[in-house]
């Protein structure tokens, strides 16, 4: 062989290997977010039937620092549907670790280079707004026009309990930024479905209660 085709054949080589790397990715970017995306199902699960219980009273935002007398806040009252304990009476040992898989971990999510053991870790969040303001009950599943637009959970790179359109993360698809990046969403309803930024955010619309008529809302009013 020529050494001419013999560098064609290692260049050649070399690119089915970065291929092969470069689709490995891909697969493992998927299998991340279908991880979450089956998180986002359980909690689904759990919120149906918490509404059951409390005459479709959905489970309040809750605060930080997280504690056990925030029974109704939604870390420590749906838990419990799913057969786990709420977030609050977890002792710090058995708390949700980053890059630890649990209910609690979005596999996508970036892993924070410091991280006190002592704080709760989780990578989920309720919308801000079914809950208008702190001490004031959340909203009953029936006051939301077209509950199955509402938000209910999506995923954030923080560990606050709540979230809004400005802490969303966008771990799947494109670069965070573009508007084709993409969100896990759980919706009051308690169906996960995948949503663009430009859909959950970019859209001045979404913020809107009155959007829900035609499409993902956060309910704010």
């Amino acid at each position: 062989m020529k050494p001419r085709e013999i560098l064609l054949a290692c260049a050649v080589g070399i690119l089915l290997v970065i291929a092969a790397i470069v689709w490995l990715l891909a697969r493992g970017r998927d299998a991340s977010g279908i991880a979450s995306a089956r998180n986002l199902q359980q909690w689904g699960i759990a919120l149906n039937l918490y509404l059951i219980d409390n005459e479709n009273q959905l489970p309040e935002v809750g605060a930080t620092p997280i504690e056990a007398k925030q029974e109704k806040a939604w870390y420590n009252a749906l838990p419990a549907y799913l057969s786990q304990t709420p977030l609050a009476e977890l002792p710090v040992g058995s708390r949700p670790k980053p890059g630890i898989p649990s209910l609690w971990i979005d596999p996508s999510s970036k892993t924070p280079r410091v991280w006190d053991p002592e704080v709760f870790y989780f990578n989920y969040a309720m919308n801000r707004y079914l809950q208008p303001q702190e001490g004031v009950r959340s909203f009953k599943i029936n006051e939301l026009n077209f509950p199955g637009n509402v938000v209910f959970l999506t995923e954030v790179n923080d560990y606050e309990p709540s979230v809004t359109p400005d802490t969303v993360a966008f771990l799947h698809g494109n670069r965070p930024n573009s508007p084709s990046a993409i969100a896990n969403v759980l919706f009051c309803d308690g169906h996960v479905a995948p949503v663009t930024r430009a859909v959950l955010v970019d859209d001045p619309n979404a913020r809107s209660h009155a959007a829900a008529e035609n499409g993902v809302s956060w309910f704010e009013q």
